[in-house]
Order: C-alpha cells, then structure tokens, then sequence
C-alpha cells in the first residue's frame, strides 16, 4: 500500500539514541539548521537591521570621541561696494575682502569631554552585546521553528493517511449501501468523516506552506521539503551536568548576561554622567590658533580704514559662574538615576538567579515527561507490530490495523512535540547562562 511506503520513510523504528549533552542543541544532529543559522547572520531581515544598529552605534561613539579633538572653523567674505562719503565728493568703488580661520583645541575641562567619549565607548559595546543576544534569540526561534516543521510534516502524513482511510471506509459503505445491507442513515456519518478528513487534509498541507514561508522570511532563506527531517533523534537528559552549570553560573560575582552587563555599563555611563555635572559651573580651558583679515581705522575719521592681516594664538576661558541653579537640579538628577540603576541591578541579579534555578527544574520535569512520550511511542510501535501480525494470520481486518497506525503517528507527534520542548527550554537556559555554542557563529565585533 502507499500507506506503507509513507510509514516506512520514518526512522522511529531504527533511531539511535543521542548523548544530548548540555551543549547539544537541534542544529548539532540538524546540519541543514546549522546552515541556515550561520546564513542567518548576514541574511536575516531581523539580523541585517541589528547590523545597522551597530553601524549607528560607531557613528555615535565617534561623535563622543569628538569632543577631546581639534575643532577647525572660519568664515570668509568678499564684497564689492560703492560707498558715499562725506568727505568726498561722488561714489568710491571699494573691495572689501575679510576672513577668519581658528583650530581650537580643549586643554582642561574637568574631565568632561574624557567622560563623554568613554560614555561613547560603553554604548558602542553595549550595542554589540545586544547585538550577539538578537542574534542568540533569533537562532533560538529558528530552531524551534524548524522542529515544529517537522512534526507539521507528520502532522501532514498522518491526515493524508487518515484521508485514505477515511476514503476507503467511505468506499466499503458505499458498496454496501448498493447492496441494501445498511441505511442511509449509518451511512451519512462516514460520508461525514471522509468530508472532515479532506477538509483536515488541506487545512494541514495549507499551514505546512505557510510556515516554511513564515521560516524563510524569519531566516533570510528558503526551506524546501526535502530539507526538512523525518524525525527528531531520541535524547537523553544529564541532570549533574546541569546543576554543574547551574553552579557555576551562580558562583560567580557578576552575571556574564547580556541583560546584567548592559545595565552594568549603563551604571557606569550614570556615574560619568554624574562626575560630568558636577563641572558644569567650572571654568573650561582651550587653546586657539588662527589667522585673520579685516580693516580697522586708526585714525579720527573712522571712514578711513586699513587692511589688517593677523596671526593670533593663545588660551580661551570659558566660564559659565551662573545658570539659575541648572547645575544643582541636573547634578541631583544624575545622583538618582545612577541610584535607580543600582537598585534595578541588584533586583536583576536575584530575578537571573530564580531564573535559572527555575530554568533546570522545568527541564527536569520536560525531561520526565519526555521519557514518558517515548516510552509510549515504543509501546505504540509494539503495538502496531502485533496487529499486523495478527492481520497477517487473518485474525484482525485491515482497518484495525490503520486505526493502530493512526494511533502510532499520534504518539510520534506527542514524543517530538516534549523533544521540541526539552530542547527549547535547554536552548532558553544555556542563553541565560550565556552558554549557548551558536553565539559562535557571529564573527567578532570588535
């Protein structure tokens, strides 16, 4: 039958169990997922907007860095007028030519212009760990996709088979409806089943297209069918490995997670943004270079008027000695939102902790649950088995037997299905211990 041969391309009865290390994610048994993880990096709408975020984060630290640099201006006329004096008689035709070009460079602002291009620096890496942590996240979303592609594509075997059966049903009532053996009434619920198996049948096939078009707009690429696996592997669940994990994460000082070191840099931006108030109402120091033309009168008649060509160098002050108390109310302002970040850093760092204890526990219970799927999925097998042995000897008609493969295809569905999950909430606790091996994918942004 062509139901066999659809059976028969399902690994179920032959799979090998795999050691799913800690470490072991989807993409490890997966190498078509492992190429679209590393393709997405540069191809994912989602990555290629992260990547200008980067781009703008460099301009902006470039234009902290700014401020400790030399800063090069002028300006330049030329005017042709005709000018009445009254010491004169008639119009006089005049060329008047002035300019004015300076470097000024800072010399000593109290460390103002240092704190800003290091406020710059921080938030250039802030970006790029937010950066490898959209990327962490969006792999983590690809592969959960992409197993649910695969239980949608025996989700679509299963109703195809279904549909037979149900036709074939359909087919046998038929006949004996013709022969006057049953009514139309026992009849009419089998014309409907077959109806809802061909209903259920396209709806399966529509929402397996529109998920691998949903996958490949999310990965920048297309997934064709034969891309996608018959099976997701057996796992195993290494419980001292993870609480060695979990151990370690706990153990140290400072949470390593993108979330925990962002707000430790935006605590140090809030401690220069603080020391930097505290200079505002203090004089600043620079030093200007430049040269400069114009006309100036030396004499009574200030009409008359001589070119004057400079070359001028020297030191600028500027002092701001009052500002209506601005300076007090932003130095206050920048005190609290540096103590705002301190209390929202400890409150972070006791939710990461709960996070990951509670993390490894609901792996445990997804892995118990697992075991359980499997075990079933093995006596659905078993099952299948002794009724085609007992078809085989006449005991039991064909239609027993499709009824224990419909059976078989559920309790495959629901073993991937607790997989899915067991590797979905490692992926989701290797991120928050900032374990995950696909961040490796990322080429350095430094």
């Amino acid at each position: 039958m062509k139901v066999t041969k659809i059976l028969a391309a399902f690994p179920f009865m032959a799979l090998s169990l795999l050691a799913a290390t800690p470490t072991v994610m989807p993409e490890t048994f997966f190498p078509t997922l492992d190429g679209i993880l590393k393709h997405a990096v540069q191809q994912s709408p989602r990555m290629l907007n992260r990547t200008l975020d980067l781009e703008i984060a460099e301009n902006d630290r470039i234009q902290a860095r700014a401020g400790l640099l030399p800063n090069l201006g002028g300006y330049g006329n030329y005017y042709q007028t005709r000018d009445t004096r009254a010491d004169l008689p008639g119009r006089l035709a005049v060329t008047k030519v002035s300019y004015n070009f300076s470097v000024n460079q800072p010399l000593f602002y109290w460390g103002e212009r240092v704190n800003g291009a290091k406020m710059g620096d921080i938030r250039s890496n802030m970006a790029k760990g937010q950066y490898r942590d959209g990327y962490r996240q969006l792999a983590q979303t690809l592969r959960s996709d992409y197993m649910r592609l695969i239980v949608q594509k025996v989700a679509v075997q299963r109703v195809i088979f279904n549909l037979e059966y149900a036709k074939s049903q359909l087919a046998q009532e038929e006949e004996r409806l013709a022969k006057k053996v049953i009514s139309d009434a026992q009849i009419f619920g089998v014309r409907l089943n077959a109806e809802q198996a061909q209903i259920a049948c396209e709806r399966a096939q529509y929402d397996f297209e529109t998920m691998k078009a949903s996958f490949a707009r999310l990965s920048g690429a297309a997934l064709p069918d034969e891309a996608i696996p018959d099976a997701i592997p057996v796992l195993t669940y290494d419980a001292p490995a993870l609480d060695r994990l979990l151990a370690g994460f706990l153990g140290q000082k400072d949470y390593p997670t993108t979330e925990a070191y962002v707000m430790r840099q935006q605590l140090e931006i809030e401690r220069l943004s603080y020391a930097t108030s505290k200079t505002r109402l203090l004089p600043k120091l620079g030093a200007v270079l430049g040269v400069s033309q114009d006309e100036q009168s030396y004499t009574i008649n200030i009409a008359q008027r001589y070119k004057v060509n400079s070359i001028f160098g020297g030191i600028s002050v500027n002092w701001n000695i009052f500002d209506g108390f601005a300076a007090g109310a932003n130095e206050r302002n920048a005190l609290a939102r540096r103590r705002q970040v301190e209390n929202d850093y400890r409150s972070l760092t006791d939710t990461l902790a709960q996070q990951a204890q509670t993390q490894v526990k609901q792996i445990n219970f997804t892995a118990r649950s697992m075991s359980i799927a499997d075990r079933q999925l093995i006596a659905s097998e078993s099952t299948l088995k002794s009724r085609q042995d007992e078809f085989s000897r006449g005991v039991i008609a064909e239609s027993d037997v499709s009824v224990t493969r419909l059976m078989l295809y559920d309790s495959i569905i629901n073993a991937y299905n607790y997989r899915i999950e067991y590797l979905t909430r490692m992926g989701d606790f290797l991120g928050t211990i900032v374990e995950d091996p696909v961040v490796a994918n990322i080429v350095d942004t430094k």
